[in-house]
């Protein structure tokens, strides 16, 4: 039992290491899960780090185990790689994340790095020696540098990201529905435009996505005991306990109100930039963070377009606009200017 329990806590410490590892890996063509459809520009490395980063995992892990003479933790530790899928899968369920997983490469990380993981146990791990290569496994490593350039070859492949777009735009209508079940008529009575309750919903989605409910009922039991701060599906920060309706009334009414105090503030720019930058200033004043921004930033697009179709700007059509000089102005100057030709002529 003490080791099932033990393999069991590296499988979660693998999850949150990958995850880890994998936010710091976007320069690389790591994908991770997001409500928009993103296009895998690195299939390769994706499926690789998916797939063979586990096998890594029990690897170091058992020769960090043999070095302090721990070796009883190593039996078995394969199922570490068991674990952690099962733990994996359990966790986007809880999270309501299934309608995002693209179910077919889900199975062939399970396929690959499951049996990957008890053939390096059975061949490798369970030989204290692998740690100490020989002359004629060096020379393997020639294969090594051959799988490596094929790698990187079939990494340079893009692959069709139209299911990718299905999937993420049948998630996005099942939330948006719900949510405009539940809180519809609240929204509505908080929002003063069609577009304003747009990025409303669009804030909406994104926190649920980020903060899903099982996260929630974590940060109720913290708030208590003072190490949450933040509240709710809309996660607005708040010194009393509030529910999601109440969190959502607030964050919806933030929304609201830093509008005014945005387009206040674009507007006395030289370059306006439009309703797009108003925009993106309510959401940096909602969360700074640039890469939230742009994720429901490109979210409130999705949602105008599917849903707000009325709503759609030509973007560049408003920024010539508002960048256009002001005719009332240039008028009384052209009165000027012909006012003295005459005068000069007079004269």
């Amino acid at each position: 039992m003490n080791l099932i329990f033990a393999h069991f806590l590296m499988a979660v410490g693998l999850f949150f290491i990958l995850n880890w590892i994998g936010s710091h890996s976007i320069h690389a063509g790591y994908i991770r899960m997001s409500v928009l459809a993103k296009a895998d520009e690195a299939p390769a490395f994706n499926f690789m780090y998916r797939a063979f980063s586990p096998v890594a995992y029990i690897t170091v892990v058992s020769a960090i185990l043999y070095k302090l003479q721990q070796d009883w933790l190593v039996k078995d530790i394969y199922l570490v790689v068991v674990y952690y899928f099962v733990f994996r899968l359990v966790f986007n369920l809880a999270t309501g994340r299934a309608r995002l997983l693209n179910w077919v490469t889900q199975c062939a990380y399970v396929l690959v790095s499951i049996p990957a993981s008890y053939y390096v146990y059975d061949t490798l791990i369970t030989q204290k020696e692998f740690l100490f290569p020989t002359a004629k496994e060096l020379g393997s490593a020639v294969w090594l540098a051959i799988v490596a350039y094929a790698y990187h070859t079939f990494n340079s492949v893009k692959l069709s990201d139209e299911r990718t777009k299905a999937r993420k735009a049948n998630y996005l209508n099942g939330r948006y529905l719900t949510y405009k079940s539940l809180y519809g008529k609240l929204i509505e009575g908080i929002a003063e435009t069609k577009r304003q309750e747009a990025l409303i919903y669009a804030v909406l989605i994104v926190e649920a996505f980020n903060r899903p409910k099982l996260y929630r009922l974590i940060e109720n039991v913290l708030f208590y005991f003072g190490f949450a701060k933040t509240l709710g599906i809309m996660q607005v920060t708040t010194e009393r306990y509030i529910d999601d309706r109440e969190s959502v009334r607030l964050g919806a009414t933030k929304i609201v109100k830093d509008h005014l105090q945005a387009k206040l503030k674009v507007e006395s720019r030289r370059y306006p930039g439009g309703s797009w930058a108003i925009r993106r200033e309510v959401l940096e004043l909602y969360n700074p963070d640039g890469e939230y921004i742009r994720e429901v930033d490109g979210l409130y697009d999705e949602i105008v377009n599917q849903f707000y179709p009325d709503e759609k700007t030509d973007w560049e059509a408003e920024i010539e606009e508002l960048n256009r000089p002001d005719e009332t102005e240039a008028e009384p100057n052209k009165s000027s200017q012909q006012d003295a030709s005459e005068a000069g002529a007079s004269a």
